[in-house]
């Protein structure tokens, strides 16, 4: 109800009691959501769509969080042990941005990976300290239980994957088909449902199979007496545990190591502290133990592991002695023939180089896809995947290091202990209340981990510890699942979900060990709204409408960029151009959007010149090499934009042979920045070749054959430039390299090799 007085205006307490209610759901909303997030018309289908969603539901909790400080006329904003912390940690990614060597990207993220950038660690604050301010103890039950269901949603769509019914195919329009088609990647062997990644998956569902734990020990199930109501509590326990099992067959089928690594840490974590924090209850604590233990035993019999075999390979083991080689089952990172350890171990290397020349600071954050080439090993190239970009150090604690120096390293070192001693504050709340029966009925409330009173129980101290256990069950899961995060993150890094885990497990924590009560305000009270009220409340609902406005633009231009690169790829450049160019209206200071409007232009200029237009080809060209100098420029350090560029001007060389040169200078510009990329220097040598420069073009091909040994293909070039300068020997010493060790039935080598013994 709302009335005008004079110049001003009074709200009834409902409307304020409304805007804590809308502030309560839009978080239940936001837990529900956000894991499902999956839209296949933008670039990137997984990763950008949940960062969007976070920044929407950011924009939404804030504005209506200021609103009610507004309508309430005082600061609400509850103090946690994290606040410092986290203030500390921001400030560091801050200062690393100001100095970053590319600030677009430190400011939203790599693009394609988005997670990361200065906004969203902004964002997952304003999130904490707007949860543990507005949110009560049993709306975290709620939102557990919230995030908990979205997330069954999830392993029952990645275990569909598993038997060759994905839910993503079904949904994607090219497709419609309940099948597993649409994807390039063998799905059905390591699931990701819609988190995009296998160990993505898996880091997000490890992290919350101790709050299924949890909930089932809340269930009261079993007791050594039995209410009249065992049933119902019964079927709650068995639900639990059914939701357990059900995520635990997930990590399997995602056979993701560093997963199952942190579900071990984190399965003898959660259990022998809750058995010890209740040693005087071990009669219901064992029971528990085992009924949750065995069906997991059970399901790593039948499922098996990335290093057991599964029951039905056990059956139909071989008899005979003729074993065939298995296929590896690796992430995305491993796929390809040499081991992940080795090549992590040549990524953190790298890593380790960068903090080095940055030690401060870093070279800005989320700028490790910028930054490595320059500290790339030459090892790298013998790998199988020489030639992939690593745009994280594939270890979170290494890309702060590199990315954000020793500032941010220690920053988010410090903003880790402090979630740990956070969530273990409120542990030892709990236990202090339990120890020793001093139960009053407030602490009943406090140690319910299902949200009820329970004042009907005696309190007869140790008698209610023989109770199904209570709030401390719920902070240990914390505690196990913020410890499996800093498993995973050690053999991978963060994306949306599991960043929010990290942000929201403390929250969630303090907020069932502090209550976190809300203001109560009689329901009958009349809050007069000032002018300045008012005009405040108006502009904070305009600044949250332009932001959401300013989000919806980012989203849509990044569908059109998604469209025009379609459209590239399908040759559809006229159409592809189109689209690039309303993308770029939208978002101008996007690289990539005028990278890829390049490659549109110079393949339309080569089209016009195909059909004689020469003016509209000459003009064209102009256009294109324009395009990819903006690109350049808006982000100098990125070597692939340099490369591209590059791989235009080369192209519409035979329009303007000038530009044949400036693709040599931009590829020698790029090798400044990676001198070790092997392809890089493979291209440059050519360059060099077309330009008539034999000597740096010979110079430089064995620059790329000692970085390489193994590249056939710049070994084969050399021996045909060594024929070329009348330097047969060399040239035969090539190509009997590529025959005794890279390829032993090259045709083309073996050709070569007979011509010149011939002669």
């Amino acid at each position: 109800m709302k009335s005008c007085h004079g110049v001003g205006g009074v709200v009834h307490y409902d409307m304020v009691k409304n805007l804590t209610k809308i502030l309560e759901y839009l978080f239940y909303l936001f837990f529900f959501l956000t894991p499902l997030a999956f839209l296949p018309m933008t670039s990137e289908l997984f990763e950008f769509n949940k960062i969007l969603l976070t920044y929407i539901f950011t924009v939404l909790i804030f504005s209506l969080w200021i609103l009610r400080m507004l309508t309430d006329r005082k600061v609400i904003f509850r103090r946690t042990m994290l606040d410092i912390p986290l203030i500390i940690f921001l400030i560091s990614q801050t200062l690393s941005s100001l100095i970053s060597v590319d600030p677009r990207t430190s400011l939203l993220g790599y693009y394609s990976r988005f997670n990361g950038g200065l906004l969203s660690y902004y964002s997952y604050a304003v999130l904490y300290w707007a949860y543990v301010s507005n949110m009560d103890y049993k709306g975290t039950i709620r939102s557990l239980k919230v995030l908990l269901g979205s997330a069954g949603i999830v392993s029952i769509w990645g275990i569909l994957e598993h038997f060759g019914h994905s839910v993503s195919c079904f949904i994607i329009p090219p497709f419609r088909t309940f099948d597993v088609s649409c994807w390039m990647q063998d799905v059905q062997t390591r699931v990701f449902a819609s988190l995009g990644q296998p160990n993505w998956l898996a880091a997000w569902i490890i992290a919350l199979i101790p709050l299924t734990w949890a909930f089932a020990l809340n269930s009261k199930f079993p007791q050594k007496s039995r209410p009249a109501g065992w049933w119902t509590n019964s079927k709650k326990y068995f639900f639990w545990l059914g939701l357990s099992a059900l995520f635990f067959i997930t990590l399997l089928f995602t056979k993701s190591r560093s997963g199952i690594l942190g579900f071990t840490i984190s399965f003898f974590l959660f259990w022998p502290l809750l058995m010890f924090f209740y040693r005087r209850s071990l009669k219901t604590i064992l029971p528990n133990f085992f009924l949750v233990t065995c069906p997991l035993l059970l399901v790593t019999f039948l499922v098996g592991t990335p290093w057991t075999p599964k029951l039905k390979d056990i059956i139909n083991k071989p008899t005979t002695n003729n074993l065939q080689p298995t296929t590896p089952s690796s992430p995305a990172l491993e796929v390809g023939g040499t081991e992940s350890g080795k090549i992590r171990q040549i990524v953190w290397k790298g890593a380790i180089d960068i903090w080095k020349h940055y030690p401060i600071l870093g070279s800005g954050v989320e700028t490790f896809a910028f930054s490595y080439y320059n500290f790339r090993s030459a090892e790298h190239n013998l790998v199988s995947e020489w030639d992939f970009l690593y745009n994280k150090a594939h270890n979170e604690y290494l890309n702060f290091a590199a990315t954000t120096g020793s500032i941010g390293l220690l920053a988010y070192l410090f903003l880790i202990g402090a979630g740990i001693l956070q969530i273990g504050k409120g542990l030892r709340t709990t236990h202090h209340e339990v120890k020793g029966g001093n139960l009053t009925s407030e602490n009943l409330l406090l140690t319910n981990g299902v949200g009820q009173a329970l004042l009907t129980q005696p309190l007869r101290g140790q008698a209610l510890l023989t109770q199904p256990l209570r709030g401390q069950a719920l902070l240990i899961s914390f505690l196990a699942g913020f410890t499996s995060i800093l498993v995973t993150n050690f053999f991978g890094f963060s994306v949306v979900v599991v960043a929010l885990q990290f942000f929201l497990y403390p929250a969630f924590a303090s907020t069932l060990a502090e209550q976190g009560a809300k203001d109560k305000v009689q329901s009958n009270q009349i809050i007069r709204l000032t002018n300045q009220q008012i005009f405040l409340s108006l502009f904070v609902l305009c600044a949250m409408l332009f932001a959401l406005s300013r989000i919806a633009a980012y989203w849509y231009a990044d569908y059109l960029y998604a469209q025009g690169k379609l459209n590239n790829d399908a040759k559809n450049y006229v159409a592809g151009r189109e689209f690039l160019n309303k993308a770029i209206k939208l978002s101008s200071k996007e690289a990539i959007f005028w990278n890829e409007l390049s490659k549109s232009t110079s393949f339309i200029a080569l089209m016009a010149a195909t059909q004689k237009e020469t003016e509209l080809a000459q003009k064209l060209a102009g256009s294109a090499v324009t395009e990819s100098g903006i690109a350049v420029s808006l982000s100098p350090a990125n070597v692939n934009l340099k490369r591209d560029r590059a791989s235009v001007l080369i192209n519409l060389s035979s329009l303007n042979e000038n530009y044949i040169f400036l693709g040599r200078d931009s590829l020698l510009e790029a090798t400044k920045l990676a001198p070790t990329e092997a392809k890089l220097i493979y291209n440059l040598a050519l360059a060099q070749l077309r330009t008539g420069d034999y000597g740096k073009a010979i110079a430089t091909m064995e620059t790329a054959v000692s970085l390489k040994p193994n590249y056939r293909n710049a070994r084969y070039t050399l021996s045909l430039m060594y024929i070329d300068t009348g330097e047969k020997e060399k040239a035969k010493t090539e190509l009997e390299y590529i025959l005794t060790h890279i390829a032993p039935d090259d045709s083309d080598a073996k050709k070569e090799l007979e011509e010149l013994g011939s002669q």
